[in-house]
């Protein structure tokens, strides 16, 4: 997610051993995050549009430490005086277009889009999200010298598209519907400023304080491998990527689990 003003949080000044403890919890991501790599069916799954029952359990057990790591961290944070002002409930940031989203990751979230019993309206919240994307990137192009998607043209597009202020296409009455399965983007995003001013229409919007905190090296490393085994790379954009596994892939159907 990009923002208009982030700072970087330093956990360089934060203790030894609670980068120690934070490196291992790292670690204990990447070897689930491997292990699922190294299930029977994972490189031939789209032939059969089923996984391993493995693959969804430890999965699940990756955001699980993932989260522990933010929560640890952001308690650490709080306790060397960051006022993280993130909490439960809290839905000012969820109109933004999360991205940098693995292959894997969107199939877990296509995976609890079909256990939440709400796959249609989602799918069709979703069409409308990546129409409102497409012209916003169409119209980004437009502007440069051949209509080449740039670094510059993707912030660009985030940018805009956070400011028509679109709710999430699994977002209602302020609540994610699909909470569980969410991607990594939408857990490491935090404010240190009032969460009111993270609303894009808010007057106090440019100037939120926010920062992430991103998986460590070996968790992208694991999750690249991981990719790579499952012989498919969808677009990085959650929405986009979420229609491609839909309709290219899947058509449709729920991803069948075995043991």
């Amino acid at each position: 997610m990009q923002t208009s003003h982030q700072i970087a949080i330093e956990t360089a000044s934060l203790p030894g051993n609670v980068l120690e403890t934070a490196a291992r919890q790292q670690d204990k991501i990447a070897r689930y995050l491997f292990e699922i790599s190294c299930l029977s069916g994972v490189s031939d799954w789209m032939t059969r549009k089923c996984l391993p029952s493995l693959f969804f359990k430890y999965f699940q057990k990756v955001i699980e430490l993932y989260d522990e790591s933010d929560h640890y961290l952001i308690g650490q944070l709080r306790h060397q005086g960051f006022p993280v002002r993130c909490e439960p409930g809290c839905s000012y940031c969820c109109c933004h277009m999360p991205t940098g989203i693995s292959t894997p990751e969107l199939i877990y979230i296509y995976y609890g889009m079909h256990k939440s019993g709400l796959f249609p309206r989602f799918f069709r919240r979703c069409l409308g999200a990546e129409e409102q994307w497409g012209e916003i990137l169409k119209r980004c192009s437009y502007s440069t010298p051949g209509g080449i998607e740039s670094a510059d043209i993707r912030e660009a597009v985030l940018r805009d598209y956070h400011r028509l202020q679109h709710d999430c296409p699994f977002l209602q009455q302020h609540l994610c519907q699909i909470y569980p399965y969410r991607p990594i983007a939408c857990r490491m995003h935090f404010s240190l400023s009032s969460p009111h001013w993270c609303n894009p229409s808010h007057f106090q919007n440019d100037h939120a304080i926010r920062f992430n905190l991103e998986p460590g090296e070996k968790v992208f490393e694991a999750l690249q491998h991981l990719e790579t085994r499952l012989c498919l790379k969808l677009s990085d954009v959650m929405v986009e990527g979420l229609l491609e596994l839909s309709v290219n892939i899947m058509k449709f159907d729920e991803i069948r689990s075995i043991n």
